[in-house]
């Protein structure tokens, strides 16, 4: 037994030196969530928007059956390979959590994205036709440039949600995975290290309670991002 605890312990020892190692090759950006400079604040056409409020604490966003966007564009594409998210949901999102995502349910109460560069941009026709907030995020791309998707980590109503990918039946551009839960307290807290280094130009964040009618604030205190120097 002494020898099995001394091996596994020089195991996790290795394991974490690696991982140290891993995190020494890269450089670490704390989004300002005490403060409004830098941030766009968008809105939905035909939908209430939230509200936004910088304090010390952090970022406050106020859901009343309402939905919008908080983006953060960056000023130079980054190659992100981690992800650390800390906050607070107070009030409840009212959503059965077998039905989350479902049509009249698609509402979460913390989505965080990485917004990667790509290929696609829109037509004019498309420029013509699409919404607002389609626009906003094409605009977010450097000249000749595009976009690839915006990859979202999701706040889950059920820990049994955790691990759930999809691409978002509105738009191929979204894809989302469930990654933490609330605590009884509505406290949440996950790092994500991703599956590969993603080209971020923005972090866009929702918090959605259109849907199903609810009504809460979330604050996020932490948002870092882990880049590849």
């Amino acid at each position: 037994m002494y020898l099995l605890r001394n091996t596994l312990k020089a195991a996790l020892t290795v394991l974490l030196l690696g991982y140290s190692a891993e995190l020494a090759g890269a450089e670490m950006f704390s989004l300002p969530l005490a403060k409004t400079n830098g941030w766009q604040f968008l809105a939905y056409r035909k939908i209430p928007a939230n509200t936004f409020r910088a304090t010390q604490g952090g970022l406050e966003i106020g859901v009343t059956n309402s939905a919008a966007p908080a983006v953060f564009p960056l000023t130079n594409a980054a190659l992100v390979t981690e992800l650390r998210v800390t906050g607070k949901i107070s009030g409840s999102l009212d959503v059965p959590p077998e039905k989350q995502g479902a049509k009249r349910f698609d509402d979460y109460a913390v989505r965080v994205g990485l917004v990667e560069s790509g290929r696609h941009t829109l037509s004019w026709r498309e420029k013509r036709f699409a919404a607002d907030w389609v626009k906003k995020l094409f605009a977010l791309a450097p000249p000749g440039t595009g976009i690839n998707k915006i990859h979202f980590l999701n706040i889950g109503a059920s820990a049994r949600q955790i691990g759930r990918f999809r691409t978002h039946p509105a738009s191929e551009l979204l894809q989302e995975t469930v990654v933490a839960t609330p605590d009884a307290s509505g406290r949440f807290s996950f790092t994500n290290r991703l599956t590969r280094p993603i080209n971020t130009i923005a972090v866009w964040i929702s918090c959605d309670g259109d849907d199903t009618k609810s009504s809460f604030a979330v604050t996020l205190s932490k948002i870092e991002l882990w880049i590849e120097k």
